[in-house]
């Protein structure tokens, strides 16, 4: 059996080390990948508790129930019910601007966007009408805006 000389225990160190930084990476890797997924869970959670809180506000108050109902109809509404209507409406917008913002950054799984903007989308253009969009699109990402105007355009 022959012995190592000092340049055969460097060759063994080197293949030792560049082992440990390839089983560093990986690991690295499925951290990253493991944090991403919370992430994305996190985010679809917040998306469902935000669903809870609007619709639970509509399911509580006849008042603003009759609103929707109105505007369902096609009944004129006072500048006080507009507003709430609007108010309402604005909530499920920011909603889905919230939703379309963090799938763009990656921090909303594909399916999760996919089913939030299918929902959203029909709600939206079934339910509040168009010219109404029109009025408070200026407050909504330009690109989040397009996105809208893209689904009235569908239907």
């Amino acid at each position: 059996m022959r012995k190592l000389d000092l340049s055969g225990w460097a060759a063994i160190a080197e293949i030792v080390a560049t082992v440990a930084v390839v089983l560093s990476l990986l690991l690295v890797a499925y951290s990253i990948q493991r944090n991403t997924e919370e992430i994305e869970i996190s985010n679809s959670n917040f998306l469902y508790q935000l669903e809870e809180k609007i619709s639970g506000d509509l399911s509580r108050e006849p008042g603003l129930a009759s609103i929707f109902v109105k505007v369902a109809q096609g009944d004129t509404l006072s500048e006080i019910e507009k507003f709430q209507y609007l108010y309402v409406q604005h909530r499920y917008l920011t909603q889905w601007e919230i939703a379309w913002t963090q799938y763009r950054r990656g921090s909303l799984a594909f399916v999760d966007w996919r089913d939030w903007d299918l929902y959203l989308s029909d709600y939206f253009t079934d339910a509040f009408p168009e010219e109404l969009w029109i009025e408070i699109r200026s407050g909504y990402k330009p690109e989040f805006a397009e996105h809208v105007d893209g689904k009235y355009a569908q239907n």
